[in-house]
Formats: C-alpha cells, sequence, structure tokens
C-alpha cells in the first residue's frame, strides 16, 4: 500500500509545486502566501483517494490528477481560514507559522479566497470529458458551501454546548464531506455511472467520519469527553465497516481497504 500511497502523493506534489509561480504581474505576493500553505506537506490524503477511486472504476489515475490538485486547494483553503483569529485562531499549521502569522491576516484571507477560486480552475482544466468535468466541479461546490465546509465551520463557530449529534452535524459538514466529494470526483474522472460515484462518495463521507473520530480521540477533544475511550473506538468500527461495505460495489479495493484500517488505527 505505502508504494502506491508514495507514487500518488509524489504526482500530487510535483502537479502542485507548477501551480502559482511568480508572474511579475505585481501579485506575486499573494501567490508566495498560496504557495506556502500549498506546498507546506500533509498526507494528501483527499487526492490519494481520489486517484484511487479512479484506478478502480477503470481509468488511468493521471486523468484524475486535475481533479486531485483542486480537492487538495480546496482543502488548503479551508485550513488557511479556519487558522484565521477570528475562527479557530491558530499561530502554527504544520509545525510552520500559519498563513496569517506569516503574511498578515488580510493577505491570508486573499490567499484562501483565491485558491478556493483555482481550485476550481484546476479541475476545469483537467483531461476529461465536459460532463465529467461538471459532476467533479458540482461535487466539490458542495463540499465547500453552506452543506460542506463552510456550514460546518459555522456550526463549529455557534458556541453551543457539545452533543453528540451537533459534533456528527458538523463533523459530516467540515471533514467528511470534502473526503467524500474526493472519492467521488475521482470516479466521475473515470467516466463512472451514478451508482458507482454515489457508492464513492459514501466510502468518503464515512471514512471521514472514523478520521474525525481517531483524531478527536487523539486531541483529546470533540467526542471523547462525550463517549470515553471506548465508545469512541466502537463508533469508528461502525464508521469504517460502512465505509467498507460501500467499496462492494468496485473490484480491486485493497489499497483503500488497508489504508482505511491505518487511517483509523493511526496514533499520529
Amino acid at each position: 500500500m505505502n508504494k502506491r500511497y508514495d507514487w500518488y502523493k509524489d504526482m500530487v506534489d510535483s502537479a502542485l509545486s507548477e501551480y502559482f509561480k511568480p508572474a511579475g504581474d505585481g501579485a506575486d505576493g499573494l501567490r508566495e502566501a498560496m504557495r506556502y500553505s500549498l506546498l507546506a506537506g500533509g498526507k494528501r490524503l483527499r487526492p490519494v483517494l481520489c486517484l484511487e477511486f479512479c484506478r478502480v472504476c477503470g481509468t488511468d489515475p493521471i486523468q484524475a490528477l486535475g481533479a486531485a490538485c483542486g480537492v487538495e486547494m480546496l482543502h488548503t483553503y479551508s485550513l488557511i481560514h479556519d487558522d484565521l483569529p477570528c475562527m479557530d485562531n491558530d499561530d502554527e499549521r504544520r509545525g510552520k507559522p500559519s498563513s496569517h502569522k506569516k503574511f498578515g491576516e488580510a493577505t491570508a484571507v486573499l490567499a484562501g479566497d483565491c485558491l478556493q477560486a483555482e481550485a476550481f480552475s484546476a479541475v476545469c482544466a483537467s483531461a476529461i470529458g465536459e460532463a465529467d468535468k461538471a459532476r467533479c466541479v458540482r461535487e466539490l461546490a458542495l463540499a465547500a458551501g453552506s452543506s460542506g465546509i463552510c456550514g460546518g465551520q459555522y456550526t463549529d463557530l455557534s458556541g453551543e454546548r457539545p452533543s453528540v449529534s451537533g459534533l456528527t452535524a458538523t463533523d459530516l459538514r467540515k471533514t467528511a464531506s470534502l473526503m467524500g466529494a474526493a472519492c467521488a470526483m475521482g470516479a466521475s474522472a473515470a467516466g463512472s455511472e451514478e451508482k458507482a460515484v454515489d457508492a464513492a462518495r459514501s466510502f468518503g463521507i464515512q471514512l471521514g467520519m472514523a478520521f474525525q473520530v481517531r483524531d478527536d480521540m487523539l486531541d483529546k477533544d470533540g467526542f471523547l469527553p462525550l463517549l470515553g475511550e471506548k465508545q469512541c473506538l466502537t463508533l469508528i468500527g461502525r464508521y469504517t465497516d460502512a465505509a467498507l461495505s460501500a467499496l462492494e460495489a468496485f473490484g480491486d479495493t485493497l489499497f483503500l481497504r488497508e489504508l482505511a484500517a491505518e487511517l483509523t488505527d493511526r496514533v499520529t
């Protein structure tokens, strides 16, 4: 599994490094801020899922590279904005100063705004059919808007007393929606029928929830103080089982099954 994961990650990192180079038009400071966050590292989990679902749907994963880059740009935008003083107010991201600490708050806001726009541009420039591009754009838009990341961040900032149902609703939007979109975009890039796209999306959403509960256990917040360790592990198992059930619609899913186990059992 690790060899294929590394291959996908290297493919994505190489492609992302070609975006937003200096152009000498007065906006290079903005491009520098965008590249700073986009190339700061990370697992590249969402683009990896996008590429792998393109493969399991019978198409060369390179066909989904534009979509995969778009997913990572949108994810990076969300991280930049999450870190802002008016949001989660985090000074560091992946061991480095967060964007607003490095470049100032106004530039960080613009870098996030621009990355969201460029995410759709990357999908539209990809080497897939127009109908499949439209499906990918729709998936990404739904994951970004009020029923996705933005809506999830809003409810996260509501200040209401945390509850299991409230956290679930927030995490479905803030974390699981984009993971589901990444998987669905990979299937769409392969020209798959809607039944396969729906199954891919379901896998990503359920895996995203399992991933978030594990995050909460590691960070000792979120679900952990509400449910305790034993019930959190039960919840992770339930979400993981639901994710794996969605894979029955596909053929060679060993990589995805091993990846799901590794993500939900991780200790960092």
